[in-house]
């Protein structure tokens, strides 16, 4: 179970896209904002104290850890057994390496390369689970954007209304999906700002 936790410790990387294609995402997502920016509503962000912020992450923190370790359960019966034979047909191969047996170098280097490759697909898939899993609990109510906001800036035509909870779910769910190791980082940014405006603020009186 923890060897195959290992092999979805980081998070996937998606696959290699062309450069142009890259570029024709972004100006079509520009060109996208700009266009729904002439006729969205701006919105206001509210006051809140550095308590309440911290709330919010433990929060989805917690809620993290559990997508982190469902996922886990949820591959280790399903890409463990691949894993664990691939592992040991590297082991093979490198002890036939020591031995000095004809052939060993191409037999290490196809056996390592393809457990990369199949830690690299278990890796994508721990992702896309973890960010379904994310997205369906922001779904179900909790955000993450709408923790920033003014509850009265909220009061949106229908449309922007639904653009902008589809954007919350997209973004919290991306951050569940990251792990709770990159919300922590988070929650130290905030801290170390936090500490030193008020270094700052008591330098000042």
């Amino acid at each position: 179970m923890h060897q195959v936790a290992d092999a979805v410790s980081s998070n996937a990387t998606w696959p290699t896209l062309p450069v142009r294609a890259v570029k024709g995402i972004t100006v079509v997502v520009a060109v996208t904002c700009m266009a729904l920016a002439l006729w969205m509503q701006p919105m206001s962000f509210r006051d809140f104290r550095m308590e309440a912020l911290l709330e919010l992450f433990a929060k989805l923190i917690a809620i993290a850890l559990f997508i982190e370790r469902t996922v886990e359960v949820l591959l280790a019966p399903w890409r463990g057994l691949g894993y664990h034979r691939m592992t040991a047909q590297v082991k093979q191969a490198k002890a036939k390496l020591d031995n000095g047996e004809a052939g060993s170098a191409e037999e290490l280097s196809s056996a390592d390369s393809e457990l990369r490759e199949y830690k690299g697909e278990t890796k994508q898939m721990a992702f896309l689970m973890a960010l379904a899993l994310g997205m369906t609990i922001s779904a179900i109510g909790l955000r993450g954007l709408e923790f920033f906001l003014d509850p009265n800036s909220l009061n949106l035509p229908a449309q922007q209304k639904v653009v902008f909870h589809a954007l919350d779910v997209l973004v919290t769910g991306a951050l569940l999906a990251g792990k709770a190791d990159g919300l922590h980082k988070m929650v130290l940014v905030f801290t170390s700002y936090a500490d030193k405006s008020t270094e700052k603020l008591k330098g000042a009186i």
